[in-house]
């Protein structure tokens, strides 16, 4: 909305939620928190559909550029009111890649916004409020369920929607611009198909992954290198090692106990392969840990102190459709690197240059973005689902542009309908070799580290790990060790 606010006269944003109810609007960010850390339901403050607002996001620093561009006041709101903080990828973070430590003296520092989704929307809603209130229509408690399109044209006018407190029939919509906030969730494909008789090629990828989201008070381990990582992040290494922990600091506070470290953290117990952690206790989840994780996180989560409920996700998958000749850029797969805001961020910058070139009739702005935004689609995809496709029990369900449904499945339950193994594209089985190798690489580079992290904050494509000298250093490494003439 705020790319396009100097393109259109007004913009119509269709919320399934009361976003702008006075219980929001009008709370501190401290109460915005505490209802974020402490709500057993979020209907009470109108946010019945959002059970994402407990797992735990990053917002990488190319995501937050774009962000300040749009409301240059965000930063020091969120850095002075809501006690959010900048931290150093470079002396506050620490990764663990599949395995490998990356190198932390970087020769490149970069910054995290270290804050959770529910306070992040709530302050840019109210951003966006200020700077275009005139020119922004709320339609909150609402769910489209209709296009309004000219089938013979191919050209979509306007949309139809019910309110959700209301059995009255659908009401029809027609604007400028019309942005529907229903998500990943939408029913746009099935619209298109019932409207303008298109189909929309589907690819999900099932891998049983899971998550276990809570907010903690950290205190002292005893352990100055625990202590001094607000950022800790290790991914479930496919198949080897299937859980991995992510911890990112949400806020600072003021506390009177001298061994808290002053920080109020997300932490996101992850697993793959469907093998997922227990969430009826804290106790029950501190014993899987120590079974399970790395001694670290056992240290970290004894230490802590329970700010929260454990909320557990599961059946999150990878699903991309391809829509680049039809009209929407869709696009979800695993976040384990915590790329997805900066991934929509991306989106709708490219949304505007796409404007701002004052040279494309409006019937063609769809199909160039889309176009160019499957670009940024596809490196996010590489970058995610190179891992998901190791996973033993993974299950891919792809739709063509007929509707034919095929199912492919590495490995089934033997009482279960046996499927085919799914075939793994080349690119794929080229970067699972790459990583590999290029991961052995970082732990013994400040370079080679840096610039795997300039890739997973989205400053550079996935395609700068592979540059002549870097790709030589790769298959070099992979000769020694074959070789046997080094320590590997």
């Amino acid at each position: 909305a705020a790319c396009l606010s100097k393109y259109f006269k007004r913009i119509t944003i269709i919320e399934s939620d009361d976003v702008l109810n006075e219980t929001l609007h009008k709370s501190t960010p401290d109460q915005i928190f505490d209802y974020h850390c402490r709500l057993a339901n979020t209907t009470s403050i109108g946010r019945s559909g959002v059970g994402q607002i407990y797992q735990i996001h990053v917002l990488h620093s190319e995501g937050f550029n774009i962000l300040h561009d749009l409301f240059p006041s965000l930063k020091d709101k969120l850095l002075n009111e809501y006690n959010i903080r900048l931290y150093s990828l470079k002396n506050d973070g620490k990764f663990v890649i599949n395995g490998n430590l990356l190198k932390q003296n970087l020769i490149k520092d970069i910054e995290w916004l270290g804050i959770d989704r529910f306070t992040l929307e709530i302050a840019m809603r109210n951003e966006l409020c200020l700077q275009f209130g005139n020119q922004i229509e709320w339609i909150c408690n609402a769910r489209v369920v209709e296009l309004i399109a000219d089938q013979s044209a191919y050209v979509a006018h306007g949309a139809k929607y019910r309110l959700k407190d209301s059995s009255s029939s659908s009401l029809d919509i027609y604007g400028d611009f019309i942005i529907d906030c229903t998500g990943h969730n939408t029913s746009s494909t099935k619209w298109l198909k019932e409207s303008l008789n298109l189909i929309v090629p589907i690819v999900q990828m099932h891998f049983g992954c899971g998550y276990v989201t809570f907010v903690d008070e950290r205190f002292k381990t005893g352990d100055s290198s625990l202590d001094s990582k607000p950022v800790y992040f290790p991914n479930a290494n496919v198949p080897d090692n299937n859980t991995g922990c992510y911890i990112s600091q949400v806020r600072t506070i003021k506390s009177t106990d001298e061994n808290s470290l002053g920080i109020l953290s997300t932490i996101a117990v992850n697993c793959v392969n469907a093998e997922y952690s227990p969430n009826d206790s804290y106790e029950n989840l501190l014993d899987w840990v120590k079974e399970h994780l790395d001694r670290d996180f056992y240290v970290i989560l004894k230490s802590t102190k329970l700010c929260s409920p454990l909320v557990p996700h599961r059946q999150a998958i990878d699903d991309r459709k391809y829509v680049e000749s039809l009209g929407g850029a869709m696009c979800a797969f695993n976040p384990q690197i915590g790329q997805v805001m900066t991934h929509a961020c991306r989106h709708a910058r490219e949304l505007r240059k796409v404007f701002d070139e004052h040279q494309h009739p409006l019937k063609d702005i769809s199909y160039i973005f889309n176009q160019r935004a499957s670009k940024i689609n596809e490196e996010c995809w590489l970058a995610s689902t190179t891992n998901d496709w190791k996973t033993p029990t993974l299950k891919v369900i792809k739709t063509d542009t007929n509707g034919n449904i095929q199912i492919y499945q590495q490995t089934g339950d033997m009482n279960s309908i046996q499927y085919p193994r799914p075939k793994i594209p080349f690119i794929i089985k080229f970067l699972q070799w790459h990583n590999y190798w290029f991961l052995r690489c970082t732990s013994k580079s400040e370079k080679l580290s840096a610039e795997f992290l300039l890739v997973v904050n989205q400053n550079c494509g996935l395609f700068i790990l592979m540059k002549p000298i870097t790709f030589f250093q790769v298959c070099k490494t992979t000769l020694i060790h074959y070789l046997r003439l080094s320590r590997y």
